[in-house]
Formats: C-alpha cells, sequence, structure tokens
C-alpha cells in the first residue's frame, strides 16, 4: 500500500498542481472587516461534491448559539462568507478526522511581488502564489486525499471530513467557532505552514495599540509644543528590550524547549498628517504605533499587558522623556494560545506518517504563530493538531511552497487518514 500511494502521487502530479493552482488563481483576499471568499468557497464545494462527498455549504450566522457564544467576534460579521463541508462517508467501526483549513489570505499588499500573486507559477523546485503557504495548499491537499482513496479503491472506517472556514487572518475565529458549533471530529489536523513539523500546540497573541499625546504647536512663540514623537521612538526601544526581557521571565512550557520564542512585532506606526502631499508645519499631536505581542498557551491578556505595564514604569524612572507621557494602552485583539496532551494518540500517529514518508522520525514541536486553533481545543470536543507544508513568505510578498515537499505532504495526509480513520479489509 506505501508503494500504490507513493505512485499514486508522483503519477498524479500535473493534476495536484493544477487543482493547487486553481485555488490559488481565485482572489479571497480578507479586507478586514470584510472578506472575498465566496468564490474560492463555491469551488472548494465544487471539487468535494466530484469526489462524492457529502456537502453542506453553509452560512455561519444561521447556526444557533453563535451569535452569543463568549468567542463571538462581533466586529467580524460574515454575511454571504459560507463556510464548507465535506464528508466521505465511513464504512463504521473507526475514529473520524477533519482536516480543517482556512479559504481568506491576507491582502496582496502594496510591496512589489516578483511572481504574479494568483499565478501559481512553478520554477526553482517552488510553487508561486498569494496564499499558497498559507493556507491553500494545505487545504488542496486535504482535497486530493479524498481523490486518492476513490482512487485507490480504499475504504475507511471512520467519517473523514474537509472543511473551509471563512476569516481566519487578522485574528478572526469566527467561521471556525461556526464549523465547531456544527462539525465535530475525535481529531482535527489543521494544515497551516508548519514545515511538517507535528504541532501539538501552537502561540496566542495580543494585538495592542498604544498612543502618545502631546501638544501640538510650531516654534513661533514660547509656547511650547510636546512632540509624541520623541516619546514613542524611546518606546520602540524600550518595547524591544521588554522583547528580550521575556525571553528570560516567561516561563517556557515543555513543547517549546527547542524553539523558545514569543516574538513582538510592530506592524503599525503613525504620527502626523502623514497623506499631506508637502508636508505638515506642527508637530503632531499624537503618535501611536501597534504591536502584535505573542504568547504562549496558557497566558493571558492581562498578563502581558501588566507586565508590560510594569517595564514601562520602570523605564520611566530612568528616562525624562517617557516620564512626561501616560500613554493608552488600547488592546485590539486576543488569541488565546492552546495545546493537547503530548501523548494525545492523533499526535503519534501523524508523526509515524511523517516519518513513513520522510524516512527519518517527525519533528514534534509548538507551533511558533498564534491561528483559530485554540476554538477546537479550548471549546470544542475536537483536539487539533497543526501539520503543513514548507515554505516561505506568508504575509509577504512571492509567498511561496516547495513542490517535492507537497506531494509529499499529501503522502502523509493519505497516510495518516488511513492510520486514524482505519481501513475496511
Amino acid at each position: 500500500m506505501n508503494e500504490q500511494i507513493h505512485n499514486w502521487v508522483q503519477s498524479h502530479q500535473s493534476m495536484i498542481f493544477d487543482c493547487l493552482r486553481s485555488i490559488v488563481s481565485i482572489e479571497t483576499q480578507n479586507l478586514a472587516p470584510l472578506g472575498n471568499e465566496q468564490k474560492g468557497q463555491m469551488a472548494v464545494a465544487g471539487l468535494l461534491s466530484s469526489l462524492g462527498c457529502e456537502v453542506d455549504i453553509y452560512e455561519i450566522s444561521s447556526i444557533p448559539g453563535l451569535l452569543e457564544h463568549p468567542k463571538y467576534w462581533a466586529e467580524r460579521p460574515c454575511t454571504g462568507r459560507p463556510n464548507v463541508m465535506g464528508i466521505r462517508r465511513g464504512a463504521g467501526g473507526g475514529r473520524s478526522l477533519i482536516f480543517s483549513s482556512h479559504m481568506d489570505t491576507v491582502p496582496v499588499g502594496v510591496d512589489p511581488w516578483s511572481k504574479p500573486p494568483w499565478g501559481g507559477e512553478i520554477s526553482d523546485g517552488k510553487f508561486w502564489g498569494l496564499g499558497s503557504y498559507d493556507m491553500k495548499a494545505g487545504l488542496v491537499a486535504s482535497i486530493l486525499t479524498v481523490k486518492a482513496f476513490n482512487d485507490l479503491g480504499i475504504t475507511l472506517q471512520g467519517d473523514l471530513m474537509v472543511e473551509s472556514v471563512v476569516d481566519e487572518e487578522f485574528g478572526g475565529c469566527n467561521g471556525t467557532l461556526g464549523a465547531r458549533l456544527k462539525y465535530n471530529a475525535d481529531l482535527a489536523i489543521v494544515p497551516e505552514p508548519t514545515n511538517m513539523i507535528v504541532c501539538p500546540a501552537h502561540h496566542g497573541g495580543l494585538m495592542l495599540r498604544v498612543i502618545f499625546r502631546g501638544k501640538p504647536g510650531w516654534g513661533f512663540s514660547p509656547e511650547k509644543a510636546i512632540d509624541p514623537t520623541s516619546a514613542i521612538a524611546r518606546f520602540i526601544t524600550m518595547l524591544n528590550e521588554w522583547s528580550a526581557h521575556r525571553h528570560t521571565t516567561v516561563a517556557v512550557p515543555e513543547i517549546y524547549k527547542n524553539n523558545h520564542g514569543i516574538p513582538v512585532l510592530i506592524n503599525q506606526l503613525k504620527a502626523g498628517e502623514v497623506n499631506m502631499n508637502f508636508f505638515a508645519d506642527r508637530v503632531p499631536s499624537n503618535a501611536w504605533m501597534t504591536a502584535w505581542i505573542e504568547t504562549y498557551p496558557g497566558m493571558t491578556q492581562d498578563d502581558v499587558i501588566s507586565d508590560l505595564q510594569n517595564f514601562y514604569r520602570a523605564a520611566q524612572a530612568k528616562d525624562s522623556v517617557l516620564a512626561e507621557f501616560e500613554p493608552e494602552w488600547k488592546p485590539i485583539r486576543f488569541l488565546d494560545g492552546s495545546a493537547i496532551a503530548t501523548d494525545h494518540a492523533g499526535i503519534g500517529v501523524f508523526s509515524d506518517a511523517v516519518e513513513a514518508v520522510q524516512g527519518k522520525p517527525a519533528t514534534v514541536q509548538g507551533a511558533p504563530f498564534a491561528c483559530d486553533g485554540h476554538i477546537f481545543n479550548l471549546y470544542s470536543p475536537t483536539p487539533m493538531v497543526l501539520l503543513g507544508p514548507t515554505g516561505g513568505g506568508p504575509h509577504s510578498p512571492d509567498e511561496f511552497i516547495y513542490v517535492d515537499d507537497y506531494l509529499r505532504l499529501i503522502e502523509v495526509f493519505i497516510h495518516g487518514a488511513m492510520r486514524w480513520c482505519g481501513v475496511k479489509n
């Protein structure tokens, strides 16, 4: 069977990359709070239907209990952005499995691409395209796992479920939350880009805006303008120092012992009237920045803000500029990190599948990024493991996956689904 699976993947390379290209070529940019997933979702539904799956295309807002759920984010309604579920029913007596992916991508951005973002070009051993790595390659690999079972005449004992949810980027979780209120299984594989590492844990994070307010003005009179840009410049230096401090003070979970790191990333910075054609002839009234602060499972928003504020107060005692400012701390979005027990059977099953395909033991460690996986682990009965393609450039120009590794990932998904769901003799 191992040889049959390998030969099926190798002999279907053209079909595999044509299928991936057909999904990558559809623009599904998340323009939060709005989105553009519907065309992509219809394409996925069509593929799953053609493979004989039971297909459900549903509006998440119609799901009982969603709008009242404590994790529902009212600022991100998803009307007109349906989820898609495809189910290949098993013969009975096995465990069920969900492959869960999100359809939306980040926006293409203003920075230039050297490859067409929706072209699906293959060169230098890479498949290029927006969302290829995060996470349309994982989604298509899930769909093609169903096709492999059909073509090879393999009947699973447990149900195999493939879903595509909406609005995951920018901290969105409503799509996955709605899905968990309607469908669950004995295990979920979320094929975020883990570089073929089996990840039973993932980071959380806080999107935090920090605002410094000064006094606008210019140098015509003795009246003194208070420049908030000086304070925010000092604050950025302090933020980098706090980030380094966290790496020596935060308790590191065992699953992260080999990849310790919870970075602090600045993603927005603004001061003054930046849209003026020439220049603004006054000190701005405020300056602000937004930072993404990653966390380990179990850390809370209050933990993060309290630690940062304490560090800031200590910095104020040594810095005369910071001493003049009490910034506003405005949390925008907090995502929990989460983890399942390291002895969970699903970790072993998919680690064995990786080893069977790669010929070497799988790496098992926590994923160094946040995602919607906590909805599974903390708010549903379905435990979740992250396992996805190798590549590069997520959330940036020239995103790609490695072609040969992608073929191996499809083999891993086939092996893992067989081992988890069981095969009817």
